[in-house]
C-alpha cells in the first residue's frame, strides 16, 4: 500500500509538472543567453526567470521529498 500512495502522489506531481510545461509552451517566451552549454540557457517568461539547471535541481528536490515522506503525509 505504501508504494501505491507514493506512486499516486508522484504521478500527481508529474501531471502538475507536465501541465506547467504545456502552459509555458503556449506562452510568448524567449530564450536568452544561449550558449553551447545547455545548462546555462536562461528562460525569460514575463517576470519568471530561471535556468535549466535550477529547474532540474528543484525537480530532483521534489522527487527526494516525496520519496522520503511517511505514508500518512502522502495522502492527497
Amino acid at each position: 500500500m505504501a508504494n501505491s500512495c507514493s506512486d499516486t502522489a508522484m504521478e500527481r506531481i508529474l501531471q502538475e509538472i507536465s501541465a506547467v510545461g504545456r502552459r509555458l509552451d503556449t506562452m510568448d517566451s524567449k530564450i536568452t543567453d544561449l550558449s553551447a552549454d545547455s545548462k546555462s540557457i536562461r528562460v525569460d517568461i514575463g517576470s519568471f526567470q530561471t535556468t535549466v539547471t535550477d529547474l532540474d535541481h528543484r525537480l530532483h528536490a521534489v522527487k527526494d521529498q516525496m520519496t522520503n515522506l511517511p505514508d500518512h503525509e502522502l495522502e492527497l
